[in-house]
């Protein structure tokens, strides 16, 4: 493996005047580059070390610094293979990396790679073989000047901040090979054509394990809203203090992409939290007791079948390019599009509320002035700033044609697709003799208990 994962790793923190000790801090899963034969490169994992340090958080970066590995590997690799050292790189050598990007085809002839996706591999490298100057004391290896091996150039973009008129000032590192970058590419939801093949696939896997851990894991998916990572670390605590937190059950969640480790509250149904206590008690119990034995649960919610071990956010990834492949899916499916139509969904159901909201400046105007609007979404999303969600406010008031409906129950609706899902499911494990009519009995009145909570949240919400 040319980039792994250091497990159970720290590294020196800062020193103590007080205690007068050096104190170490958790940097478990920090990157770990190696060359193609399987050797350390230094200069990579030193860069790690220092972007690491850069960063408030090791939890909340880890998957920025997998990325940074990922990116700077392939200068590592192109290096190891033309058996150049770092420092020998020139302009021309540079140049000919970075073709080799853009160039690179798979199997079947299509570009590996966009423009984009090489521009920000191409700036990254840059930033760190300027590290490698400094780690290494050279000269006229890297910068501005002409009398570098390599000349860079520097750009300056200019950013909006949410809540202030003026604009960040942002450099950025850039080379005159690098290219221009593509015409941008919105993403769109996942279709409900396509999430109802991926649901109807998911149900009815004949491993049961399998089926109701996942059928718990696509119910996250769908109504959370939350970034796959987000929802791999979510614990069993976080789902007791939901179940615990009323008739109106919150589920707190870590926010991803934020300088400090943060979280917020995402309303649920009481049909969701229903369908994974299901998990909780028929699959997972007996998964920790079967392979790591019960004093040794480390409290994730999504475990492998097979380990016991947290379930990693890339299995579900796999799993969902290896559907896409069975179902015969033509679009895009992957986790994150589910994300985007949790999103899309609820600021459909803020707009429709509000009648007199009726095209997308003027709610970008209701959200400017209504502190209460921001916070709702931003609880419910996790963005840092609100001009992120500008696409989803164009695409909602593309899919609504500009009109505005007063709608009510919004959460009703959630819950009333998942109660839907569990009695076509009892009825099947019936039919299939996996539980007794008893059982089955038990889990219609769980399903209706909870659902009847939803009604009376919904009603209540309504006066």
């Amino acid at each position: 493996m040319p980039i792994s994962l250091l497990k159970d790793f720290e590294r020196w923190g800062f020193y103590s005047p007080l205690d007068r000790e050096l104190k170490m801090v958790d940097a478990s899963n920090t990157p770990f580059v190696t060359y193609d034969n399987g050797m350390p490169c230094f200069e990579a994992n030193m860069y790690m070390n220092q972007q690491l340090g850069l960063t408030r958080s090791r939890r909340v970066k880890g998957g920025t610094l997998k990325t940074y590995a990922k990116h700077i590997h392939h200068i590592v690799r192109f290096c190891y293979r033309n058996k150049l050292r770092f420092s020998q790189l020139t302009d021309s050598t540079f140049t000919l990396f970075v073709q080799g990007l853009q160039g690179e085809r798979d199997k079947l002839g299509e570009l590996v790679r966009s423009n984009n996706h090489v521009i920000q591999i191409a700036q990254r490298c840059l930033n760190f073989l300027c590290f490698v100057q400094s780690c290494h004391d050279l000269n006229n290896f890297i910068g501005k000047g002409t009398e570098n091996a390599i000349r860079i150039t520097i750009k300056i973009h200019r950013i909006s901040i949410e809540g202030s008129k003026k604009k960040k000032e942002v450099e950025v590192t850039s080379h005159a090979c690098i290219p221009t970058k593509d015409a941008v590419k919105n993403r769109f939801p996942v279709s409900e054509d396509d999430a109802l093949k991926v649901w109807d696939f998911i149900k009815t896997q004949e491993n049961r394990e399998k089926r109701l851990r996942d059928i718990a894991l696509y119910q996250c998916l769908e109504e959370l809203g939350a970034r796959v990572s987000e929802i791999h670390l979510i614990t069993l605590e976080d789902i007791d203090n939901a179940i615990k937190s009323g008739v109106n059950p919150h589920l707190t969640i870590t926010t991803l992409k934020q300088e400090d480790d943060s979280s917020r509250s995402i309303p649920v149904t009481s049909a969701l939290l229903t369908d994974i206590k299901q998990y909780i008690n028929k699959v997972r119990k007996k998964i920790i007791k079967r392979t790591l034995g019960k004093n040794k649960d480390h409290g994730c919610l999504f475990v492998s079948l097979t380990t016991g071990r947290a379930l990693q956010s890339a299995t579900l990834t796999r799993y969902m390019n290896k559907w896409k492949d069975e179902l015969g899916i033509k679009g895009e499916l992957h986790p994150h599009l589910y994300r985007h139509a949790f999103i899309t969904n609820k600021l459909k159901e803020i707009i429709l509320q509000h009648k007199d909201i009726t095209s997308a400046d003027k709610f970008r105007e209701h959200l400017l002035h209504t502190e209460r609007f921001k916070i709702q979404l931003q609880q419910w999303t996790g963005h840092t700033h609100i001009h992120s969600l500008n696409t989803y406010i164009d695409l909602v008031f593309a899919d609504l044609h500009g009109y505005s409906t007063a709608y009510n129950a919004v959460q009703l609706n959630d819950s009333v697709k998942i109660v839907k899902r569990q009695i076509q499911r009892v009825k099947q494990q019936l039919k299939g003799k996996e539980i007794t009519v008893t059982e089955g009995m038990h889990l219609i009145e769980e399903t209706l208990s909870a659902f009847e909570k939803d009604i009376e949240q919904s009603l209540n919400e309504r006066h």
